[in-house]
């Protein structure tokens, strides 16, 4: 993930992950069975404050079957996998959630979240979350979502 220049850095936010669907097909994911989700990972050293974590949704994703929801997790590993945005809808069938801000327990609730040892920041895209009806994310034809973060190093 770049670092944002200082003109880039808007509201304190230090750093942007952009996914699109093409970050989901098979020749950059592989095979992906149906209702499997792809979580995309950030290294985070020992001593990252997370502060600030949130998303726009710049198109909302969709598929070519009959896919008809998406959600989205941001938090991290080996803790909290929602911890700073909990599940929200994404698919242009489930009334896409166009922003999203701090809405996990991890920064909702504690206002900031620290490493104490080097871990990674996840960001979860889980397909089928009511379970209705089964697609591969392989399926997506459109979606393009921006991550922001305010990060700060204590070393």
């Amino acid at each position: 993930m770049p670092k944002l220049t200082i003109n880039e850095n808007n509201r304190g936010f230090t750093d942007e992950f952009k996914v699109t669907f093409t970050d989901f097909l098979s020749a950059q994911a592989g095979t992906i069975a149906d209702d499997t989700a792809k979580t995309f990972t950030y290294a985070a050293p020992a001593g990252t404050v997370v502060t600030k974590a949130g998303f726009k949704l710049v198109t909302a994703f969709n598929d070519s079957g009959s896919g008809d929801d998406l959600g989205v997790t941001v938090g991290v590993s080996g803790g909290d996998v929602d911890g700073f945005v909990a599940s929200t809808a994404i698919h242009t069938d489930d009334s896409p959630v166009t922003y999203a801000y701090n809405s996990g327990a991890l920064l909702d609730n504690e206002d900031q979240h620290i490493f104490q040892s080097a871990g990674d920041i996840l960001i979860t895209f889980t397909p089928n979350v009511d379970a209705d009806a089964s697609y591969s994310l392989n399926e997506l034809t459109a979606g393009e979502i921006v991550f922001k973060f305010e990060l700060s190093d204590l070393n």
